[in-house]
């Protein structure tokens, strides 16, 4: 159902019964990492024209690891990276970080 790098590849498939005898499947929240265990590879300064996903592409080789700079940085919207120039965060090292809660 999802790509090997997809965010939710390793979350639960789950079912919800909705009482008139139609089930339906969804897939559990997901819960961020804590910065404090994520691994940080390198800080990005941001410039004129950046977009995540192309920031994504630079420093973690694929535009779809987005989600990883938003994690790393507890960003949920991702149109709250890059920010504006010369604001900086987190690029973190792949496979770092553990969900909390």
């Amino acid at each position: 159902m999802f790509t090997l790098t997809s965010r939710y590849v390793n979350q639960p498939q789950l079912v919800a019964d909705r009482g008139d005898g139609v089930s339906v499947r969804y897939v559990a929240p997901r819960l961020l990492p804590d910065p404090a265990d994520t691994t940080v590879a390198t800080q990005h300064r941001t410039t004129d024209g950046d977009r995540l996903d192309l920031i994504a592409w630079r420093h973690l080789g694929a535009p779809t690891a987005w989600w990883m700079i938003a994690d790393a940085n507890r960003v949920v919207d991702p149109a709250a990276l890059p920010g504006g120039p010369g604001d900086s965060f987190v690029i973190p090292l792949p496979g770092t970080g553990k969900t909390t809660g």
